[in-house]
C-alpha cells in the first residue's frame, strides 16, 4: 500500500506566507518518504474562521509547478480536476507542462466538479450532474489523447479538438496514470472502468468495499481485467506518537471523522482497507502544516503498510 497526501489550504501560514507554508510541508512529504502530494482543484471557500471570512486558496497548478521544480521524487496532482473550469485540449497542455517540469512525476486527476458558489461567482456556467458527467467522460479522451497522439483529434458533444499538438509530450509513456475521483455508481465508476488507471472513492470500511464491488462489476461490462485499476480511497488521518499528545489533537479537533490513533493504530486501520482491496490511500490532515504528523507517519507507519 502506497500514502499520498492531499494538502488542503494552511491557514494561518505558519512558515511563512500561503505559498511558503505548502512549500514546507510538500517538502517534509518528499522527505517522509510519501508516494504523491495532491492539492484540491478549487477557487474559494467561505469561512467564517478564516482571515476575511474567505479560506486562502492559491490555484492549483501554479502551486504544483512550483512544488514540482522543489521537490525531487514525490507524485504530484490535483485532487481531483473540476473539468468544467478549463478546456480539456488546455488542460492536457498544462499536465503536460507539469510532467516536464517534475521530470516525470504527475499523476493526472480528473473529475465532473461540484462546488456550484465558485461556478457562480466566477462566471462559469454550472450544468446538470449529468452533462457534468458527460463533459467528463469527453475531456478524459481528450487529455488521454492529447497525452500520447501527435496530433490528436475528438468531436464531441461538449469539445472538439482538431489537428492538436501537445508538445513537447509528457516523460511518462506511454503517458501519466489517470486517476478519475468520486463515488457515483452509475457513471464515475463506469468511467473508471473505461478509461482510468487509479479510481479513487469515498466512505468507511463497509462503503468502500461496497465501491470496489461496483466498480468490478463495470469493469466485466466493459471487458476490462479489475486488476488493471489501481484502487484508491480518500481518507482523514490523525496521528500521534502517543496516547498523550493524541488525546490533545481529539480535543484540538472534536469533529474530526477518519482515522484516528498512534502509528501502531494507524497501521491498524490502514491494514483494515487493505484488506477489502485499497492498494493506494490519499488523506488530508486535520492540521494541513503539520509537518511533525508528516514525518511520524514516515518514520513508522509508511515502512510497515509497503508491503500490505
Amino acid at each position: 500500500m502506497l500514502l499520498g497526501v492531499q494538502l488542503l489550504p494552511c491557514y494561518p501560514s505558519t512558515h511563512g506566507n500561503h505559498f511558503d507554508t505548502m512549500l514546507a510541508v510538500a517538502r517534509a512529504a518528499d522527505q517522509a518518504g510519501l508516494d504523491s502530494l495532491w492539492l484540491p482543484d478549487h477557487f474559494m471557500f467561505s469561512d467564517s474562521d478564516a482571515p476575511r471570512g474567505q479560506v486562502p486558496v492559491l490555484e492549483c497548478f501554479t502551486v504544483l509547478a512550483a512544488i514540482a521544480a522543489s521537490t525531487t521524487r514525490i507524485r504530484l496532482g490535483a485532487l481531483v480536476v473540476g473539468v468544467p473550469y478549463r478546456n480539456p485540449a488546455l488542460l492536457a497542455k498544462m499536465c503536460a507542462t507539469l510532467d516536464v517540469i517534475s521530470h516525470g512525476r504527475t499523476i493526472v486527476g480528473l473529475g465532473a466538479g461540484w462546488h456550484e458558489p465558485e461556478f457562480t461567482a466566477y462566471g462559469w456556467p454550472f450544468p446538470s450532474v449529468r452533462e457534468r458527467m458527460d463533459m467528463l467522460e469527453e475531456a478524459v479522451q481528450i487529455v488521454d489523447r492529447m497525452l500520447i497522439q501527435q496530433p490528436a483529434n475528438f468531436q464531441g458533444k461538449h469539445y472538439t479538438i482538431k489537428d492538436a499538438y501537445n508538445e513537447p509530450p509528457p516523460i511518462q509513456l506511454p503517458r501519466p496514470p489517470i486517476m478519475i475521483g468520486g463515488s457515483g455508481e452509475q457513471r464515475t465508476l463506469k468511467l473508471v472502468a473505461q478509461y482510468a488507471d487509479y479510481c479513487n472513492v469515498f466512505g468507511d470500511l463497509k462503503e468502500v468495499e461496497r465501491l470496489y464491488g461496483v466498480l468490478r462489476a463495470h469493469c466485466a461490462t466493459v471487458g476490462r481485467p479489475y486488476d488493471a485499476i489501481t484502487r484508491s480511497n480518500h481518507v482523514g488521518i490523525l496521528i500521534a506518537a502517543n496516547d498523550t499528545v493524541l488525546a490533545v489533537k481529539r480535543a484540538q479537533f472534536p469533529d474530526f471523522d477518519g482515522i484516528v490513533g498512534t502509528p501502531h493504530q494507524v497501521i491498524e486501520q490502514l491494514a483494515a482497507f487493505a484488506k477489502i482491496g485499497s492498494q493506494y490511500i490519499t488523506f488530508s490532515l486535520p492540521d494541513p502544516a503539520d509537518i511533525e504528523a508528516i514525518q511520524l507517519l514516515g518514520e513508522e507507519v509508511i515502512p510497515m503498510v509497503a508491503s500490505l
